[in-house]
């Protein structure tokens, strides 16, 4: 009896010991298997038109909810559209005409994106300090994105145009070397092709509608200035203003100008004719 019972504990501590093996084994297993999940997906969280996945050289309708893996290529029709929400909270929108591969390396995690053709807006969260920026990449340019909104848009002749809402994106050449160029909030960089990064010039947008606003301006005012010019004394015995740069100064004697305009009638025969204003016609 001794001995069955010595064989009973025995078996009873090995279940024990195997339980906690299996727990402690499920534990360990567990973030990494989400993190592999997580790094490397996304959802589709709203799709309209006609969005595809292309596999094999053919295109297989794509429907909200659906998780996109990594190597996947989205393609997107004329009235195409698709938002993918990331694991992070970031999100990535995708417009028509558009054809893009989700983390095509799927061996990096910086490797976000590679856009061929068409646009896509990102709204990425910020990462952690020493967290690597995430990457998008076009046919012409590389994009290096820590935390912000922006837009990446590539042409049929492999041109980047690089817009920035929100936070700075760092953005090089892919085909010729050179330096980094940085791009703002409210900033856009065109990227092109067959020239050198230094060629193409950040332009911020608030600027450039600053300088229509006061070109608006200055012609609005030289066009009152003109206005005044041509007038004459009014009726309560103002003074003419003095003439715009390039203005006719108006005569220095003779009777004032008609105040009927060029419809006033001929003339008795006889008497005298009227000066008229210049520019009116006497009949």
């Amino acid at each position: 009896m001794k001995g069955a019972g010595r064989v009973s504990s025995t078996k009873g501590l090995r279940r024990i010991l195997l339980a906690g093996v299996v727990v402690i084994v499920a534990a360990l297993c567990a973030p990494v298997a989400k993190a592999q999940l997580g790094s490397n997906t996304a959802q589709v969280a709203t799709i309209t038109g006609r969005v595809s996945l292309e596999r094999g050289g053919e295109l297989w309708t794509m429907t909200a909810g659906q998780t996109i893996q990594a190597g996947h290529v989205i393609v997107t029709g004329q009235d195409g559209y698709a938002q993918l929400a990331l694991p992070d909270g970031s999100i990535l929108e995708v417009f028509p005409n558009s054809r893009l591969v989700f983390r095509a390396n799927r061996f990096s995690l910086r490797d976000l994106l590679d856009l061929y053709l068409g646009k896509v807006r990102l709204q990425i969260q910020h990462l952690t300090d020493d967290a690597q920026p995430l990457r998008v990449t076009s046919p012409s340019a590389v994009i290096s994105v820590r935390g912000t909104v922006f837009e990446v848009e590539v042409d049929p002749a492999q041109d980047t145009i690089v817009s920035v809402e929100t936070g700075t994106v760092s953005v090089r050449h892919r085909l010729i070397p050179g330096q980094e160029v940085l791009v703002e909030s409210g900033q856009s960089l065109r990227v092109v092709a067959a020239l050198p990064l230094a060629a193409a010039k950040a332009a911020p947008r608030v600027r450039v509608i600053g300088r229509v606003v006061r070109a608006v301006g200055d012609t609005l005012a030289q066009i009152n200035a003109t206005r005044g010019s041509s007038s004459g004394s009014g009726a309560d015995g103002g003074s003419i203003p003095s003439p715009g740069p390039g203005a006719v100064p108006p005569p220095s004697s003779g009777p004032p100008p008609s105040d009927s305009g060029s419809n006033e009638p001929a003339p008795p025969p006889g008497e005298d004719r009227p000066s008229a204003p210049p520019g009116d016609v006497i009949p």
